[in-house]
């Protein structure tokens, strides 16, 4: 068998030409984006479950906690508030039913940024090691979440489940690109 051609320009530059090629070597397919649509009706009503679940992880950790922290001191309610509806509208456009398919990799790079001190705020700069354990955080509660919902359809589980793990990691490398300036000169075109 012949070995596919990696074009590393392309995808070192493009966010979407990296896209496609991280959907390709992680498997990810047409079926596995159909999943994602169909998970939402499961996922929808759990949301706020899973967002309060998590920001509570996020606030249960110092170096965290720092991020969500307003002018006083405190946790800023209404910034929290905010992150949630932003994370409500990635999880509606990562699952295909909100904004422009096309757009979602340069929309990814933009919130990869937005957690540097490039686009972002600096003094919220969010550390890689806190995007990888996010991931980790996200899928458990997912699996999870689909579990509980869907207790009598392993099936369905299985499918939806196994398309949110492959598209979390392929958003995963493409935020690393954009957050980890150290990123390796091994993995870039000469």
């Amino acid at each position: 068998m012949e070995p596919k051609q990696i074009d590393v320009r392309a995808i070192a530059r493009d966010p979407s030409a990296r896209m496609r090629f991280m959907m390709d070597f992680v498997g990810y397919t047409v079926d596995d984006q159909a999943a994602l649509q169909e998970s939402v009706p499961v996922l929808g009503p759990v949301l706020p479950r899973l967002l309060d679940a998590l920001y509570e992880r996020l606030l249960s950790f110092d170096d965290t906690r720092r991020v969500f922290m307003g002018k006083q001191g405190e946790v800023d309610p209404s910034y929290i508030a905010l992150r949630k509806e932003h994370l409500t509208q990635w999880v509606l456009r990562t699952a295909g039913v909100a904004g422009e398919p096309d757009s979602l990799p340069g929309y990814l790079r933009e919130v990869g940024r937005r957690h540097t001190g490039v686009a972002g705020e600096t003094d919220r700069v969010v550390p890689p090691r806190y995007m990888v354990g996010l991931v980790g955080f996200v899928q458990a509660a997912l699996w999870g979440a689909l579990f509980d919902a869907l207790p009598d359809k392993p099936k369905d589980v299985a499918r939806f489940g196994l398309a949110w793990s492959k598209m979390l990691v392929i958003q995963l490398e493409l935020f690393l690109k954009v957050i980890a300036p150290q990123w390796p000169d091994w993995d870039e075109a000469p």
